[in-house]
């Protein structure tokens, strides 16, 4: 009895250790690694590019100036705009001209009273010349009014030189573009009071166009002076370079970001150049056919060398695979490399400090337009 026992124990325990060893045989497969989704973009040709070092700046006129009212007054009328396009003689602004007129009438009744003063002492200076002649005055009574005669000449000529600057203050309560140009800035408006001379309106005349740049003092500025080429490209026209020239550089840094301000005009500036449009200056040479540019941020370290990452395989399967690059040339946000690049490469532009060869990715455009 006791063996029978036994033997019921000794075989419920076996069959549970029978069902785990067939389960562990029978064990599931560990999923595969999903792809990491990494941003790419195309290669950039730097054909037009510049190798060397490149600065940032805006596009300004050649003449800019602030416009100001050559007499003081009250404005009473504003009648452009910043960004107004302008033509020579156009009225910009204008002065309250009842003070101006007041002072025309008193200076033209001024002339009239020293007209008539003339007039009266000619007339005397005649008749004393035929009493002279006759013997009845002196010599010296004759000369006397010969000099009154001259005072009122000269008296009169003050007077209308007098209203003549009068009368052009007067015009001076117009603001009068003195050339073709653009409004760039507002200083005054109507209802203010200005002084002779306080700026009203910044002006940048049309004609030659350039972009203002900044400068470290040091050895930057040398090399920028010493330049044998200069080439400016425009942040809203892409793939579009013009050819500059220096001209002129600050000789002394700023006090507070200490760089030297220079100015490099456009050689042949055409109508897409607009002004306040960010421009990019680069000095130095021309790249090799076979460089591209691409961000900073793409650029890896593979056991000191530099490399970048490609997407590569089908649409099913796509890897990071490293590809050993030259770097030509560091620029400020970006890199001139040269290497076995081709225009359809799907370079990974962010993150590679994390990739290892073989591994799935999932390619994302970061230039494809975003569906709102």
């Amino acid at each position: 009895m006791q063996h029978r026992n036994k033997t019921k124990a000794g075989a419920s325990i076996a069959i549970p250790l029978v069902l785990l060893a067939l389960a562990g045989c029978h064990k599931e497969a560990p999923p595969a690694a999903s792809a990491r989704p990494v941003a790419v973009i195309a290669p950039a040709p730097a054909q037009g590019a510049m190798v060397g070092e490149a600065y940032p700046g805006s596009v300004r006129a050649r003449i800019e100036s602030p416009l100001s009212f050559r007499v003081a007054g009250k404005i009473t009328e504003r009648r452009v705009d910043i960004g107004a396009r302008v033509k020579k003689g156009e009225v910009l602004a204008v002065l309250d001209p009842v003070d101006a007129r007041l002072n025309v009438e008193a200076s033209k009744a001024a002339v009239a009273s020293a007209e008539a003063d003339a007039k009266l002492a000619e007339s005397e200076y005649k008749r004393y010349v035929d009493l002279s002649e006759r013997g009845f005055v002196s010599k010296s009574l004759l000369d006397q009014r010969a000099n009154e005669l001259d005072l009122a000449k000269a008296r009169l000529d003050q007077q209308r030189s007098q209203f003549a600057v009068v009368r052009n203050q007067a015009a001076y309560t117009s603001l009068i573009a003195d050339s073709d140009g653009i409004v760039t800035d507002i200083q005054a408006d109507a209802g203010q009071v200005v002084s002779a001379g306080q700026a009203v309106l910044g002006f940048a005349r049309d004609g030659e166009r350039e972009v203002r740049i900044s400068v470290p003092e040091g050895a930057a500025v040398e090399t920028l002076r010493k330049a044998t080429a200069l080439r400016i490209s425009l942040w809203a026209i892409p793939g579009k370079f013009y050819e500059g020239r220096l001209r002129e550089i600050a000789s002394a840094a700023s006090a507070q970001t200490r760089t030297h301000e220079a100015r490099v005009s456009f050689v042949a500036a055409d109508d897409e150049v607009k002004l306040g449009m960010t421009a990019n200056v680069s000095v130095g040479s021309t790249p090799g056919a076979a460089s591209w540019r691409l961000p900073l941020s793409a650029i890896g370290d593979a056991q000191g060398k530099p490399v970048i990452w490609r997407v590569q395989g089908d649409k099913e399967n796509t890897t990071a695979q490293p590809l050993p690059v030259t770097v030509v040339q560091l620029l400020n946000d970006s890199a001139i490399v040269s290497g076995d690049i081709k225009p359809a490469d799907q370079v990974i532009s962010a993150g590679v400090q994390l990739l290892i060869p073989g591994m799935p990715v999932k390619a994302i455009d970061r230039t494809a337009p975003v569906a709102l």
